[in-house]
């Protein structure tokens, strides 16, 4: 049969209303949007250049940029809280926290947080004024000496470090430090001998002003370090660690990942 424009004009419209009304109902999954917002984390950062440093436009760093691709690829949001790293340790156990990048696994860690699979290495050392005649050539060659060990409080370092320094023989010469300013600063006023931590790290601190040199008196083994993530996440957030050890094993090695990492050489 033969309708006039008006008519096939009305037909358009009831067929479009009809649609948009499933639409409606069915949600936002109808036409493949997400179902619901992105999850939004906290996650920390302080000042440990060249991993993670504040500009004005934000927290940079290669921490900053993986940790960017990696929750693009996970579909997460990120929120940054800059506090240190002791402050960090606290908040991810009371949960006011849910990620912490360049962390270490250890056995007091894991009663509230678990770990992500690695996402890169960390340089561990011990560092000295230049010039100091100073150099190691193993942890217990530091036995029986009367120096002091500067390291940054709440730190985890790995297994065979830590073994080390649980010898009654080591264990009194640490001193624990709030952060790396404050210990590179006590290096540099000869209350410390050495600071234990990641030489990359310390050196990129000490090229900021015109203090006196330092020096890595003892490499140690590279590390890997991993994303920490609170329990009380994981409590509210089940599938988050695969989620995001999923994303991880899709980006890393990526054209993206491997950019990250050329414009941080040495790291």
């Amino acid at each position: 049969p033969v309708h006039s424009p008006a008519l096939r004009s009305r037909r358009v419209w009831v067929q479009c209303a009809l649609a948009l009304g499933w639409a409606a109902c069915l949600g936002p999954a109808a036409w493949g949007g997400p179902a619901k917002p992105r999850l939004k984390l906290r996650v920390g950062w302080l000042n440990s250049p060249p991993y993670q440093f504040g500009t004005p436009h934000g927290p940079a760093g290669l921490d900053i940029e993986l940790m960017g691709l990696w929750a693009q690829a996970a579909g997460v949001q990120l929120e940054w809280v800059q506090a240190t790293w002791a402050r960090q340790l606290l908040e991810a156990s009371s949960g006011g926290l849910d990620l912490m990048m360049s962390a270490t696994t250890s056995e007091e860690r894991r009663v509230y947080a678990d770990c992500t699979a690695p996402y890169r290495e960390e340089h561990l050392g011990l560092v000295a004024l230049a010039g100091q005649n100073l150099a190691l050539t193993h942890l217990s060659d530091l036995e029986g000496q009367s120096v002091k060990v500067g390291v940054m409080r709440g730190v985890a370092v790995p297994p065979a470090v830590a073994q080390a320094f649980a010898k009654p023989a080591l264990q009194r010469l640490l001193v624990p430090m709030r952060g790396h300013d404050l210990t590179l600063e006590a290096l540099r006023a000869r209350r410390l001998h050495y600071i234990v931590g990641d030489a990359i790290s310390l050196s990129h601190h000490a090229e900021r002003d015109s203090g006196p040199p330092i020096e890595v008196a003892l490499r140690l083994a590279p590390a890997p370090v991993h994303v920490l993530v609170s329990r009380q996440t994981l409590a509210r957030e089940p599938g988050l660690m695969a989620r995001l050890n999923d994303a991880l094993a899709r980006v890393r090695g990526s054209a993206a990942w491997l950019q990250v990492l050329a414009r941080y050489p040495g790291t």
